[in-house]
């Protein structure tokens, strides 16, 4: 079963009160774009570098560059900045994200060490060896836990923008095929200031300087990584469907939807007070996790239940009946909108938060990349049945 839906307007009024948002300045240096968000009451310094280079870009047969790639720039540089400010870093599909946190007087440490993430793009071969092991015992989780697949799988059949599956698809066993030439053309292509944006919140004081002292340090980076001269996204291709007969008998709702725009109604809807979470209670089955699985343009929400095989039609049913009516109840709505208010206020009183939000508020990508229209709202409701998704109804 899918259904495409619209959202009804909300019939409650906004609630009032949410947090001030600081206003963002930008300014482009060397191609890269930096934002800096004033926050004259924070007492620590947040920063976001966002590359536009994820695990759907990966080479097929590659699986796991992009995220070799993420470990080796999430070391490189030298310095005092490297010795002080440790960087997190994540590998989503469409981007890779590194963040750090620092005090004020360190702002510029911050953003130093950020940069050096781009550096002169290129990997050390000593790194990327010493890293590999790294990769592989994280992605072990998902070879002895099929489940932490299921996002991925039901995402890639719900929507169609390719590499919805990218991270999902990695094994271990593909990390050791991955060579030193495969990662370096990678980060040559992704790892540029044209393909990224630098995100720092903090103390206005703290970033008087972050500006210049970026762009002190792009001086390394080789002619020609301009905006102009970064070349439009890879053509990207949709794998092959995975097949997991492991996750056999597992149900599951998807809302697909554009990913700047979940909206109020979207989160009451896949609430744990909302409907289709009741059908599953309704029909005697808890629910056994949830996800969101996130695109460039699209994002894919998913909800997944574990019935017994005597009890799957009776929660099919249930589940396509509330998916059909997509009714949301206005005290349900008025308490998502309430949590939504309070965890964005909270959120908005933390510069990591805030760096975090101005990286993401647009594509890191070039402007001259290939877009994929994000579509209306789908529910559907899906069983996996011989390993791959099938729509139910």
């Amino acid at each position: 079963m899918t259904q495409t839906i619209s959202p009804p307007d909300s019939p409650t009024a906004p609630v009032p009160g949410g947090p001030e948002v600081p206003e963002v300045t930008q300014v482009r240096v060397a191609g890269l774009r930096v934002r800096l968000v004033p926050m004259p009451w924070a007492r620590s310094v947040g920063g976001c570098l966002a590359v536009a280079c994820g695990s759907r870009d990966d080479a097929p047969g590659t699986a796991a560059t992009a995220h070799l790639a993420e470990h080796v720039r999430a070391i490189a540089g030298t310095g005092r900045a490297r010795q002080t400010v440790p960087v997190f870093a994540q590998t989503d599909i469409a981007r890779t994200l590194f963040r750090a946190t620092a005090a004020p007087r360190a702002a510029a440490d911050l953003a130093v060490r950020l940069v050096e993430v781009l550096g002169d793009a290129t990997v050390d071969e000593r790194l990327l060896e010493s890293e590999r092991m790294a990769v592989e015992l994280e992605t072990a989780r998902m070879d002895s836990g099929p489940l932490l697949r299921a996002g991925g799988l039901f995402a890639a059949a719900a929507c169609d923008e390719p590499g919805m599956d990218a991270v999902a698809r990695t094994r271990r066993a593909d990390i050791p095929a991955v060579t030193h030439r495969e990662v370096a053309d990678l980060v040559a292509w992704g790892y540029r200031p044209g393909r990224a944006v630098l995100s720092v919140a903090g103390p206005p004081e703290a970033l008087a300087t972050v500006a210049e002292t970026v762009e002190r340090h792009l001086h390394r980076v080789a002619e020609g990584t301009g905006p102009d001269a970064a070349e439009p996204h890879r053509v990207l291709t949709a794998a092959p469907r995975m097949c997991l007969p492991a996750l056999d008998g597992l149900v599951a709702v998807t809302l697909t939807r554009p990913r700047r725009d979940e909206g109020p109604w979207a989160r009451a809807l896949l609430s744990d007070l909302g409907p289709v979470v009741a059908a599953g209670v309704r029909a005697g089955v808890p629910l056994v996790g949830r996800t969101t699985v996130e695109n460039e343009n699209q994002a894919v929400d998913v909800l997944c239940w574990k019935p017994a095989p005597h009890g799957r039609a009776v929660l099919t049913a249930q589940l396509r009946a509330a998916c059909a009516a997509a009714e949301v109840g206005r005290d349900v709505l008025a308490r998502v909108a309430r949590e939504t208010r309070q965890e964005r206020a909270y959120a908005g009183f933390t510069p990591m938060a805030q760096a975090l939000r101005a990286a993401l508020a647009d594509s890191a990508a070039p402007a001259t990349a290939t877009a994929t229209a994000a579509g209306p709202l789908r529910l559907s409701v899906w069983q996996v049945a011989g390993g791959v998704p099938v729509a139910v109804g």
